[in-house]
């Protein structure tokens, strides 16, 4: 929040007091501290309408002090100061003159990796979660029962020489032979009983 003071107003002489060192006591900035704000998932904060129905005339006054402690002797440029501002309510409640009050109203955010989802709602995570991954996640099983023939064979080692044969057959140049093996190859992947008797363990 940032306040413009006008030109000639006394807030700007006792500031800039302050800063040189000429004044102690606090300066009054009227209208300056918003007491509701609202906190969402980003870098700024912005004070809550609904709660200050006057706009910035519902802000609070403060006070505004520049505080000063000498912290050592430099050697080059003399003595050095620490320095920091002090700011307190211009009215505040009995017993809590140091106490600064602010409501904040956090919103319920998700993680940031799933805040493309929430942005959408409860049917945006509906959709996204239990159709899409759903419908994956039974794919990925449902076509099962069509390859677990080929890919679970107890034995294997007959069809892999089949393979080599052809191979090799097809770098000498039989040709003939290598379509007599292949036809054999396609008839046993037809023929689930001959798969089951190539494919037995072997004794």
């Amino acid at each position: 929040h940032t306040t413009d003071l006008q030109p000639g107003a006394p807030q700007r002489l006792e500031l800039a007091q302050l800063l040189q060192g000429t004044r102690d006591t606090p300066v009054q900035v009227p209208k300056l501290f918003p007491k509701y704000i609202r906190a969402p998932n980003g870098p700024e904060a912005n004070p809550v309408k609904q709660l200050l129905p006057a706009a910035e005339d519902s802000y609070l006054d403060v006070e505004v002090q520049l505080k000063r402690e000498r912290v050592g002797a430099g050697r080059e440029k003399g003595d050095s100061f620490l320095e920091w501002w002090v700011v307190r309510l211009k009215d505040p409640p009995a017993g809590d003159r140091n106490l600064l009050p602010l409501g904040i109203f956090n919103d319920k955010v998700s993680p940031p990796s799933l805040g493309f989802l929430a942005g959408y709602g409860i049917m945006g995570l509906y959709v996204s979660i239990v159709l899409v991954i759903g419908k994956f996640v039974r794919g990925f099983f449902s076509e099962i029962s069509h390859s677990i023939m080929f890919e679970e064979l107890p034995c294997v080692d007959r069809i892999l020489k089949l393979c080599q044969d052809i191979f090799l057959v097809r770098e000498t140049g039989e040709l003939e032979l290598e379509e007599e093996l292949y036809a054999k190859l396609i008839f046993l992947y037809r023929s689930p009983e001959t798969m089951i008797k190539w494919t037995r363990e072997k004794e």
